[in-house]
């Protein structure tokens, strides 16, 4: 997971090679899906999940 990583949007997009809005889109579907109220809530879902 490259927000575990700590890469910004702009990385995330740069490395994927699509757009800063499209990496906000997914970020924001994974909040939902894992009901996290921020990243570092995300990350420690995924991590216990064994997803990250």
């Amino acid at each position: 997971m490259l927000i575990a990583q700590g890469l910004t949007n702009a990385e995330i997009a740069a490395k994927l090679f699509i757009s800063i809005p499209t990496v906000n889109t997914h970020r924001k579907s994974l909040l939902e899906k894992f009901d996290a109220k921020n990243t570092a809530t995300l990350i420690s879902k995924a991590i216990r999940q064994g997803l990250a």
